[in-house]
């Protein structure tokens, strides 16, 4: 816009307009118009970006759009420039409205602005006065050009308005899970069953016979929450045992016992119970007090308790023929989680706990199908989505097996044993990947399975194969140690597991040429450019995103150079975040705002592939950018913008 201002003038003219006008620079987070202020001119962005939000508390503050280079700020207040700089007649034609508060031909009254606008990074604007406006309003491409951008913020507005109708009219029969908090339905101090540490077990076991409902008793030292006992404890600590009941209560509590602050959201109490396989939870006030408890129950009851997996016990103890009823359980929490608005990364974890459950019982099962036990020590190893618990739908197998050999101890005398393990391991492979079938989890089309030779073997095999790949680094080979290296340790020795992980890091030494070839990969697949302005980018030029290969694979393959470069051999993409944070390479700034920006990009991965289920449509990661508000588009874009900064990162290394 800068050269329309001084379009067709001369020399003196050109130099007066500039002159009204001034650029400012802002620092990030700099306000650079404040809510009710009054506003003499518009501001054209030169660089960087401003957002445009309601000014709540901090963690609350509702940003309503983005401002970017050639756009500008202060546009809703143009309609009082127009009517203030070019009055209707002296006789208004009686069908056209007249404002509040306004006479023919005086100016408008200015109305309270309730939005602020501030720099979202280091950002410089050029203030243009209305005067100049005014000036140089009879130029033809000035008045096109704010026409454009008034005419391209409407549509935006008004498809934003439409999509949180329809998300309101769609939701909103139900009360607002994020505004259902603990205390709405905990039971409170006078329901909770209390007692002492000194207190006996028969006392304690008393008062929760006198009402079948009371599940567990809090126990209390000084109005301090010291411990919680239920009733699977009595069974399990007293009876089953023959532990005296004249003992005092302390002697069976579960000391520390994870607790919850009354103001916690609802999904924050299923969540911790079902992340740590509990079933009841202290509730604490503002001073760490006892404020009541809340049962599984009772989450259950206050939420679409039909559609939840009642009892997450059942994974550990499901028969093999019960395998194929565990999907849909699975989904059915999936589904509440989704429709709860609990926080993605929230859900993913909850979703990969419990079917990581389901995994390790598939491994049960499958070596009580073997006629022994196994005869080395093993581990068994996810890659791919469930590596980086980021698995909502059961995908396709994918994973590895590493057991002890000849080579690697001396607990075998001979190489008898050796042959043994050998042939046990790959029948309980074949057993493994046939009970994840039975789940869910369908076979993989690659093969990438333990039941795959390529994918099975003692730790000098491993070794050996590793070396391979580094010192042979084809293009073939490099797609396999990409997916190798977002490996999780599911099943097994933990020991063998630890020397696994020392022979992963002690191969790299010697893998710079690997490295490098990895990210001359990504240098051939850069994230999308996001510095045309938002329109041209999601409405022109660009109608679809595949979310999976422009974002997500680029991000994970950025993270895991980055990381394998600072001897980072494991852990999921955001414990890499976090490793990469400890040794000082990521900012803290930076570390939670590419937190924040990966949950964003999940959040439409998992939601448009979820809809693509639930409607019976082929599953791809293609979003369709038409369909996203305003506000969307432009979250969708910064949460992009910031992971492009990772991949740029890793790449500044070569």
């Amino acid at each position: 816009m800068k050269h329309l201002l001084t379009k067709n003038l001369t020399a003196t003219e050109a130099a007066n307009i500039k002159n009204q006008c001034k650029t400012f620079h802002y620092n990030q987070n700099d306000i650079i118009l404040q809510a009710n202020e009054h506003r003499e001119g518009v501001f054209l962005v030169l660089s960087g970006m401003a957002e445009v939000y309601l000014p709540f508390q901090k963690s609350q503050d509702e940003v309503l759009e983005i401002i970017k280079p050639n756009e500008l700020i202060g546009l809703s207040n143009l309609h009082h420039f127009l009517i203030t700089n070019f009055p209707q007649t002296q006789q208004p034609d009686p069908t056209t409205p007249i404002y509040p508060d306004q006479l023919p031909g005086q100016p408008v009254q200015h109305n309270q602005t309730l939005v602020q606008v501030r720099a979202i990074d280091d950002t410089e604007a050029l203030f243009i006065p209305y005067t100049v406006l005014k000036e140089r309003w009879s130029e033809p491409a000035l008045r096109d050009y704010l026409l454009d951008q008034v005419s391209s913020r409407l549509h935006d507005v008004y498809h934003s308005l439409a999509e949180q109708i329809n998300m309101s009219t769609t939701m909103g029969r139900t009360a607002d899970p994020t505004v259902l908090r603990v205390r709405d339905i905990m039971q409170p101090t006078t329901a909770t069953t209390q007692a002492k540490p000194t207190d006996t077990i028969q006392s304690v076991a008393e008062k929760l016979s006198q009402n079948n409902t009371k599940t567990a008793a809090v126990i209390l030292n000084n109005n301090q929450i010291q411990g919680i006992v239920t009733m699977h404890d009595f069974v399990n600590r007293v009876i089953t045992s023959g532990k005296s009941t004249t003992n005092q209560v302390q002697t069976i509590m579960t000391e520390n016992p994870i607790t919850i602050p009354r103001a916690a959201y609802y999904y924050e109490a299923l969540t911790t119970m079902l992340l740590n396989g509990i079933k009841h939870l202290p509730v604490t006030n503002e001073n760490n007090q006892l404020a009541g408890l809340v049962t599984l129950t009772d989450l259950l009851q206050a939420k679409q308790p039909t559609a939840m997996l009642q009892n997450t016990e059942t994974l550990k103890t499901v028969t093999k023929e019960e395998l194929p009823q565990i999907k849909q359980q699975l989904y059915a929490m999936l589904t509440t989680m989704l429709q709860q608005q609990v926080p993605i990364l929230t859900t993913l974890e909850v979703m990969n706990t419990l079917y990581d459950q389901l995994i390790k019982r598939c491994i049960e099962l499958s070596i009580k199908e073997m006629p022994t036990d196994p005869p080395a020590k093993f581990c068994f190893y996810l890659m791919g989505s469930g590596a980086r618990k980021e698995q909502f739908l059961l995908t396709d197998q994918d994973h590895f097996l590493v057991y002890e050999g000849v080579d690697d101890t001396h607990d075998y005398p001979d190489d008898h044993s050796d042959h043994i393990a050998t042939r046990y391991f790959e029948d309980l492979s074949q057993k493994i990947v046939a009970n994840l079938e039975l789940a869910g989890y369908k076979r993989c089309k690659g093969d990438m399975m333990a039941s795959n030779p390529i994918w099975r073997g003692t730790l000098r095999e491993w070794e050996s194969r590793l070396h391979e790949w580094t010192l042979n680094a084809t293009n073939d080979r490099l797609l396999l140690a990409q997916n190798f290296f977002s490996h999780r340790h599911i099943a097994g020795d933990d020991t063998l597991h630890q020397q696994f992980q020392q022979t992963i890091l002690d191969s790299l030494d010697r893998a710079k040429i690997f490295l490098y070839r990895l990210s001359q990969l990504e240098r051939e697949n850069p994230i999308p450019t996001l510095e045309q302005p938002i329109r041209s980018m999601f409405r022109r030029n660009k109608k679809q995103l595949d979310l999976k290969k422009e974002v997500l694979f680029p991000y994970h393959h950025s993270l895991q150079i980055l990381a394998l470069m600072h001897g980072i051999t494991y852990g999921t993409p955001i414990e890499k975040i976090d490793q990469l944070h400890e040794k000082k390479i990521l900012s803290e700034n930076f570390q939670k705002d590419l937190k924040a920006s990966i949950s964003t990009i999940l959040n439409y991965y998992v939601r448009n592939r979820y809809n693509q289920h639930q409607n019976g449509e082929d599953l791809t990661s293609s979003l369709s950018l038409t369909t996203l508000s305003t506000r969307e588009k432009e979250e969708l874009m910064l949460s992009i913008r910031l992971i492009k900064e990772l991949q740029n990162h890793m790449l500044s290394y070569y």
